[in-house]
């Protein structure tokens, strides 16, 4: 039996059927907002005696039609990355499960089987927190940013996140493997490896193929990279043998697709993925483990590293918000390439 005015750590709230669907109505603590939940609860009490009691119509809605109308809204303000995150997080976990769900009866066991389903799935505790966040937005949204709202409360609040590692293993990428990969691969995959190692972007569809040549400063050799991941801008700064080949990769492009403006780009066109080139390169190449094009990225980190790049400076330039990525996962790794040199001091010894 439901109690229409109810005490929950000193606040009383209005307790009543919306349809299926129990509501908490909120007013507060004190003898007064005892007294607005009893008034509260005798206006529902006379409405449904009139007949004048009605659901809200956008409770019944269900999930796979409020995640529509979210991204339909909210889609053309949100990063590629993030709408990429959000397409993935629905359409391989969520919708399957509870798409034709209506959105009042969505609760935390929906999200118990979505959850296993990506566990089954292989992914790691830090792919699924983040899908979990993805997902979160839709619901943050029904609730805070319409009138009257889709939900008066997240059915996943309670969901506990799933623990991630402080530190996770990189198998380094050997020079070796990547000149392999290289030398096997497809030109514009093999331009795509050379942007990525001396860049040291992210080389996804975020950063690396969405670089374009007006974000090269040609007079003081750097590019600039935006990071969707943290929203900032950060400048790398590149060799003068790899500037000389972005100028000669520039103009051949132009020559052929005088409009182009993508750095990496294939007829002139904006790459949308490298995987497929990537595994039919290994495949050439006759490597057999698992390496992701990913993995130059950490080459690039951990070189600098190891030849003396001051951390926090190195953070700045690949796209870091802090230091703890580059101490806790990169470290150890440049240890390993130093040489058992003296450090690189001012000669006071010359003539």
């Amino acid at each position: 039996m439901i109690m229409p005015v109810y005490q929950k750590r000193g606040k009383f709230y209005c307790v009543y059927l919306d349809g299926k669907r129990r509501v908490w109505e909120p007013f507060g603590d004190g003898p007064q907002a005892k007294a607005q939940a009893e008034a509260r609860d005798l206006e529902i009490k006379l409405k449904k005696k009139r007949g004048q009691w009605y659901q809200n119509p956008r409770l019944s809605i269900d999930f796979h039609t409020l995640t529509q109308i979210y991204l339909d809204t909210v889609g053309p303000t949100l990063s590629e990355s993030t709408r990429d995150g959000i397409f993935r997080a629905l359409s391989n976990y969520a919708l399957p499960l509870i798409g034709p769900k209506p959105i009042a009866d969505i609760n935390m066991n929906d999200w118990h089987q979505i959850q296993d389903g990506m566990l089954k799935a292989g992914l790691k505790h830090r792919t699924i927190n983040t899908y979990f966040a993805y997902l979160s937005r839709v619901f943050t949204w029904a609730i805070d940013e319409n009138q009257p709202p889709y939900l008066e409360d997240h059915p996943w609040r309670k969901r506990v996140r799933l623990k991630e590692r402080d530190n996770f293993k990189v198998d380094l990428l050997t020079l070796e493997e990547f000149f392999a990969i290289r030398s096997a691969a497809a030109p514009h995959l093999a331009w795509a490896m050379d942007v990525a190692y001396y860049t040291g972007v992210r080389p996804g569809p975020a950063e690396l193929l969405s670089m374009k040549w007006t974000d090269v400063d040609w007079k003081n050799s750097r590019v600039q990279v935006f990071s969707p991941k943290t929203s900032t801008y950060h400048l790398q700064y590149l060799p003068p043998a790899f500037m000389n080949e972005m100028q000669k990769q520039r103009e051949a492009t132009h020559k052929d697709h005088p409009k182009c403006p993508y750095v990496v780009s294939f007829q002139g066109q904006k790459v949308r993925s490298l995987k497929t080139a990537w595994k039919h390169a290994k495949e050439r190449a006759g490597i057999t483990r698992r390496i992701r094009l990913y993995d130059i990225r950490h080459l690039h980190i951990t070189y600098a590293l190891a030849l003396g790049a001051p951390i926090t400076e190195l953070a700045e330039r690949v796209g870091h918000t802090n230091t703890k990525m580059i101490v806790n996962v990169y470290a150890h790794l440049a240890k390993d390439l130093q040489s058992k040199q003296a450090f690189k001091l001012p000669d006071i010894y010359r003539d």
